[in-house]
Formats: C-alpha cells, structure tokens, sequence
C-alpha cells in the first residue's frame, strides 16, 4: 500500500513539474504537492487506524480452541431397531450410513 501512494505521488509530481512552468509558479506549486502529500499520510493513516480495529473485533471473535479427542475408544450403542439392515445382527462392530435425499 505504501509503495501505491508513493508511486501515485511520483506520478502527480512528474505530471505537474513537466507543465509549462508559467502555468503555475514554483512556490504555488511546492505548496500544492505538500497539501497533496499531507491529504495521502491522512488517507494512509485513516486506513491503518480502520485496519488496526478489524485486527481487534477479529482477535475478539476467536473461538476458544477445542479440547483434545480422547484417543480411547468408546463402546457406543445406538438402537436400529426397525431400521433396514445388511449383515449378522449379533455382530460386534456396525457401521452405520445416514443419508438424507432430499
């Protein structure tokens, strides 16, 4: 961003120094291009400040970190009684699939 404004500001000096040099007198115009440099340090300011705040309601909004999945199994039981099924019903281990087509 930085190098945007200074590159803008090379551009407006460059444009305004190769006028005529009657169109305007050299103290006029060194004044104009302060006023202008100054109106971009407050722009590029302004921008900081906004930018600076965002960081801070970002930082606010974090959501505090999540425990840890503890790496022990666990025996689960879920009731599939009157729900299809493929396989022995005794069986150790049942993966179930949930889809909904809708």
């Amino acid at each position: 961003m930085n190098r945007s404004l200074t590159a803008a500001g090379l551009v407006l000096m460059g444009f305004l120094v190769w006028q005529p040099a009657a169109a305007q007198p050299t103290d006029e115009l060194l004044r104009a291009l302060q006023r202008e440099v100054e109106t971009l340090k407050q722009g590029q300011g302004a921008l900081q400040r906004d930018l600076e705040e965002i960081k801070r309601l970002l930082r606010a909004r974090q959501v505090p970190a999540q425990p840890a999945p503890d790496d022990q199994p666990r025996n689960l039981r879920l009731s599939l009684d009157d729900s299809p099924a493929k396989g022995d019903a005794s069986a150790r281990l049942v993966l179930v699939d949930f889809t909904d087509y809708q």
